[in-house]
């Protein structure tokens, strides 16, 4: 029998091997019409106003693909209505020329990472992408948990100048573009409620938490004053239900639904919608 974390493995890779057959197959003629036809649906009592942004219903990607800015209408076909992006290695002005060419109406996010870099190197990459790819993005994500510090309490004060900086930028800009800030899986209450009262002062306009519990605790804590995103691992409709009934106002998969990955968005918005409006 396979573990947990074995299986969550054997998804991942399922999930890869999809992203690189859509690679080739976007290309053939009708492919994306056939794909809208099988996954996309609309829900129109399901649409939501976040921040400025509509969403055409609240199940959206995380940043889980290789190459996912080359799939940004793919992802769209598949029913999802946002995703996110991590730019990595790829050029900024590619990552750029992806969002402008999209067709679709999905919502992009640009997530910002620090990625294992020294501090400063992090620092001023986040805020060249920041910069270059402000005029394209929906929205941004600043994660800056990976290896970089922040998931330590002591270390997030050093953190606070950067985000800072970067909500000073986007003043520079005639646009205004949202900016959440994604909650490590690993904070403990403590450091949820230093994160979540600097969110609340600084002018954050949101936060991802992962998982129901700390969904919970941050539409409780912010007394719903601030937009939650819900993201995670989601083996069943039920649990996307829960986050949004926990109070998430999006629900946002970190890896789909075992068997049918590329129905994930469909059965789960099949399952919202039934939970919503019930049948007599």
């Amino acid at each position: 029998m396979l573990s947990l974390q074995d299986e969550v493995n054997e998804l991942m890779a399922s999930l890869q091997h999809i992203a690189r057959g859509m690679l080739w197959k976007r290309r053939l003629p009708g492919y994306l019409f056939w794909n809208r036809l099988r996954f996309r649906r609309e829900y129109p009592a399901q649409v939501r106003e976040l921040f400025g942004i509509q969403f055409r219903h609240p199940v959206g990607l995380a940043p889980v693909l290789e190459r996912q800015d080359e799939l940004l209408d793919v992802c769209d076909s598949l029913g999802f209505s946002f995703t996110g992006i991590i730019p990595g290695e790829t050029p900024l002005q590619i990552v750029a020329e992806h969002l402008q060419a999209r067709k679709s109406p999905i919502v992009a996010a640009i997530e910002l990472r620090a990625d294992g870099a020294s501090e400063e190197d992090a620092k001023r990459r986040m805020i060249r992408q920041f910069s270059l790819l402000y005029d394209f993005a929906d929205y941004f994500v600043i994660d800056v948990n990976r290896e970089s510090g922040l998931s330590s309490l002591d270390d997030f004060s050093d953190w606070t100048e950067l985000l800072d900086e970067l909500l000073s930028l986007r003043l520079c800009y005639e646009r205004y573009r949202p900016i959440l800030l994604r909650i490590a899986p690993g904070h403990d209450e403590e450091q949820m409620r230093r994160i979540l009262d600097f969110v609340l002062l600084s002018g954050f306009d949101g936060v991802i938490a992962p998982g129901l519990a700390k969904v919970r605790f941050c539409v409780e804590y912010t007394r719903n004053r601030l937009p939650v995103i819900g993201s995670g691992a989601i083996a069943q409709p039920d649990e996307a239900i829960a986050l949004l009934q926990a109070g998430a106002s999006l629900v946002e998969v970190a890896q789909g639904i075992p068997g049918k990955p590329r129905q994930t968005a469909k059965r789960l918005m099949k399952a919202i919608e039934q939970s919503t409006n019930p049948q007599p």
